[in-house]
């Protein structure tokens, strides 16, 4: 199987289906990431040249942007990742959950529209609209987000989460439908699956005992006299023997605050705009391939502990969660006037699944903040390292050693769980 490529009449039938009276001339591709940036399927972004025809018959230049992702071309590579059932789980979002959610948002009850306009989203191949044209960007990843950044993400996040919310309470039966991937039809759990166990051993194994050494050579004097508790406590987390069934665990818990989790939402995903209207989107969405079905709490937990510093959560957690709960509750009454959840209880529910999910912070800090702090030449390049040990049935990769800057982002964020009792 080789990696599926955008073509003349490919792109002519995509985009012919918005723009009739567009021949389709030129195709100008190149990769749509770099190192660093994407691991889990191959981008491309492609300049789309043609001719309009006018009313008046005349002829003229035409242009779009339109980035595209495919499968890997090597089988190895694509085991390696997971990537088939990942590519599956984002068509599915892209082409029936999205739809379903958006459809809540009909005469003028408009929430979240963070998700890009896609082309196609079929097994092998989806192609989307390039933010880029309209002035969208990342962050840069090795900075961390700050507050302002943050909060416009929580909004949104509100938005998106409030969507799902009053799904399960307007539609129950659909919501279930899409809750349930055994079909094909809805999300599936993609990565921490406890079947997936013995294939991604190796790799946190690695990532974890990178993860102890940082801790334990990070901790400050003022700290040494909870040296043991604090060690103690991280190491019979990340025990190989506890740590990725506490994830599945985590990750399929449900319960009154079960949404559809964007499920990877760290700063590569992310994409903002220096100057919004007061009626565009200021943040987009993107990859999607991770999403789960879970606690809105997973998500939370994922901006906040990966893509941020103990700093700034100090000095501003309590303010940025007021903040997404405030729009999260303006949210589920716009979208249904009659929504029964209650502010305080909502609020109560809040704090209960930030502590709860904290570990599963942890756990995607294993690997975010190593790959978010390296520079874009020191991470690794995925497909080209990647093997996959077919004696042993698992993959052979790892992240990359932690800097200074990451051991001190992970032994902040392991001190402020054990705080919390949330570790």
């Amino acid at each position: 199987m080789g990696t599926v490529r955008l073509t003349l009449d490919s792109a002519q039938e995509l985009l012919g289906k918005d723009e009739t009276d567009v021949e389709i001339t030129d195709l100008e591709e190149e990769p749509g990431s770099g190192r660093g940036d994407n691991y889990t399927s191959i981008l491309y972004r492609v300049s789309v040249k043609g001719l309009k025809t006018m009313r008046t018959g005349e002829k003229v230049a035409w242009e779009r942007a339109i980035i595209y992702k495919a499968l890997p071309q090597s089988r190895e590579h694509r085991e390696a990742f997971k990537s088939e059932a990942l590519f599956k789980n984002e068509v599915v979002f892209y082409t029936k959950v999205w739809p379903a959610l958006d459809e809540l948002q009909s005469d003028g009850k408009r929430v979240f529209g963070g998700v890009a306009k896609v082309y196609i989203a079929k097994e092998d191949i989806i192609a989307m609209e390039d933010l880029r044209e309209r002035g969208f960007k990342m962050a840069d990843r090795t900075q961390g987000l700050q507050v302002e950044s943050l909060k416009q993400v929580l909004k949104a996040l509100a938005g998106f989460h409030a969507l799902s919310l009053t799904l399960h309470d307007l539609r129950p039966e659909q919501f279930e439908r899409l809750t349930t991937g055994d079909d094909g039809q809805g999300i599936k759990e993609a990565l921490f699956r406890e079947e997936n166990e013995d294939w991604y051993r190796q790799y946190y194994r690695v990532a974890a005992n990178n993860a102890i050494a940082m801790v334990s050579k990070t901790l400050s004097v003022k700290m040494e006299h909870r040296r043991e508790e604090i060690m103690g406590k991280l190491r019979a987390f990340l025990h190989e023997d506890v740590f990725f069934r506490t994830m599945s665990q985590l990750a399929a818990s449900k319960g009154p605050l079960t949404v559809f989790c964007h499920g990877d939402c760290w700063t590569n995903n992310i994409l903002f705009k220096d100057e919004t209207t007061d009626e565009a989107e200021p943040v987009y969405l993107v990859d999607f391939q991770l999403t789960r079905v879970g606690s809105l709490a997973l998500d939370l937990v994922n901006l906040l502990y990966c893509c941020t510093s103990g700093d700034v959560r100090r000095v501003h957690m309590t303010q940025l969660l007021r903040h997404y709960h405030c729009h999260l509750m303006l949210c589920l009454q716009t979208l249904n006037p009659n929504t029964t959840r209650n502010a305080p209880i909502m609020w109560e529910y809040l704090t209960q699944e930030m502590r709860r999910c904290g570990r599963f912070g942890v756990g995607l800090a294993l690997d975010v903040l190593p790959i978010s702090t390296c520079a874009s030449d020191e991470a690794p390049d995925l497909y080209e390292d990647a093997e996959v040990d077919k004696e042993e049935g698992h993959a052979k990769w790892a992240p990359p050693l932690g800097g200074a800057k990451c051991a001190k982002l992970m032994t902040d964020l392991v001190i402020e769980l054990i705080h919390n009792d949330a570790l």
